[in-house]
């Protein structure tokens, strides 16, 4: 079974890409990203708790969606799988690095959304 659940913090700049439509489909979707997860047990280091980072990379709306309501520092809790791919620079058929990632099948946002200045000016208007 290749299951992966994990709670912790998005630590890079979420990068979004946008690919080519298939066949009249519309433009397929990438949103991928590094989360700091917090280590069970871990010593502190420099004050902080140690963290394993991960690579996490998620397609089509729910990619819109987490750049869209989404920044470096919030608090996402993701349910997905691992996919290992080997990764060769010299393009090459064997050999080369194992690149893991977390394809994020789900992404839960538990950072509440931070307040809407603007739509709070206007309630305050309408209530006058």
């Amino acid at each position: 079974m290749n299951s992966v659940d994990l709670v912790g913090k998005i630590a890079s700049e979420i990068k979004l890409q946008e690919f080519a439509a298939r066949a009249g489909g519309e433009r397929r979707a990438k949103a991928s990203f590094l989360m700091a997860v917090r280590r069970a047990g871990g010593r502190r280091t420099e004050g902080r708790p140690k963290a394993d980072i991960i690579r996490v990379e998620t397609w089509g709306t729910q990619a819109r969606n987490l750049v869209k309501f989404n920044d470096k520092g919030s608090r996402v809790a993701v349910k997905g799988r691992i996919r290992g791919e080997f990764y060769n620079p010299d393009g090459g058929d064997r050999g080369g690095q194992l690149r893991t990632v977390v394809v994020a099948e789900e992404i839960v946002y538990l950072t509440p959304p931070a307040p809407d200045d603007t739509a709070a000016a206007k309630g305050a208007a309408k209530s006058r």
